[in-house]
């Protein structure tokens, strides 16, 4: 299998961006996209272990390797339907202010032609423009505990302006400060370790990184069924490509996940199988290498 291809968004034409959305929009069309939807919140509800504050993919450990894959499975799908894309892009988020005059909601990014505006503030927020304009976002109901359907179309954005959100995306400052993290995870492997995976997840002296560009898109990327925004798939590239560059890091060897098997807790350790994928044979030790034509097989550019 040879190795995939993952660029930064903002070296691609407005082509080559159309070419994803256009496949975004048949996964969407034909019930998969929905089904990736559900996955992740059904994880999100999963305490693991059985009590805990982490859940089957995030809050823990698994936050990283469960993601990892799912963006792969992604990936796949994307792929199947137009090879040419070949493969997800990444989303470079923490150069967006510097690029964009301090703004980056002035991203193209943030265009009609790429992945449409800001949302509406005349129409509860909903982006009425760009490819996914007349998509229905499914949501799930707390008090139900089912899916639903958003009666309304138009995704919900608030970017740089949703109350519960962020007013900033993170910037190198944040990158360069995690980098100084030389430990995957260390014990409670909680929330608040001072460890590479809870900073960049963000919890740690949080909102950071990952989480803080949640909280700066807003609306629909703030809650467990986040990837009803496509956007979800470029920041998630972007937030995978930062853990392979510091699993570089290590030398000839990559710095390895933990906890290793057979210790740590259950459904977080390298062996445990990842719940809530589509196939049942992830594990975290198996998405270790992206390298690895036998299992993933792609790189970073």
């Amino acid at each position: 299998m040879a190795l995939r291809k993952r660029v930064d968004i903002m070296t691609w034409s407005t082509t080559q961006v159309q070419k994803l959305t256009a496949a975004f929009n048949k996964l969407k069309a034909n019930g998969s996209y929905d089904a990736f939807v559900k996955r992740h919140m059904d994880a999100m509800l999963t305490p693991t272990p059985a009590g805990s504050q982490s859940n089957a993919a995030h809050n823990g450990p698994v936050f990283l390797a469960w993601h990892r894959a799912a963006l792969w499975e992604m990936e796949s799908a994307l792929l199947a339907i137009d090879p040419t894309i070949g493969g997800i892009p990444y989303w470079r988020w923490e150069n967006e202010a510097a690029l964009n005059g301090g703004d980056p909601r002035k991203s193209k990014l943030w265009t009609s032609s790429w992945f449409g505006t800001d949302g509406d503030r005349t129409q509860s927020d909903r982006v009425l423009n760009g490819p996914f304009a007349s998509w229905h976002a499914l949501l799930y109901d707390n008090t139900k505990k089912a899916y639903v359907t958003r009666s309304t179309t138009g995704l919900v954005r608030r970017l740089g302006r949703d109350s519960a959100g962020s007013p900033t995306l993170p910037d190198q400052s944040q990158i360069t400060d995690l980098n100084t993290y030389k430990t995957y995870d260390i014990s409670p492997y909680g929330q608040s370790t001072a460890s590479f995976r809870s900073r960049l997840e963000g919890w740690n002296a949080g909102p950071r990184l990952h989480n803080q560009v949640h909280r700066w898109v807003g609306g629909d990327m703030m809650v467990g069924t986040s990837l009803n925004d496509p956007v979800f798939w470029i920041h998630h590239a972007n937030v995978d490509r930062i853990w392979y560059r510091w699993q570089q890091g290590g030398g000839t060897t990559l710095r390895p996940y933990a906890p290793i098997s057979p210790t740590g807790p259950v459904g977080q350790r390298s062996g445990d199988t990842m719940k809530f994928l589509l196939s049942s044979a992830w594990t975290p030790a198996k998405v270790q290498n992206p390298h690895d034509t036998t299992t993933l097989g792609y790189d970073y550019l």
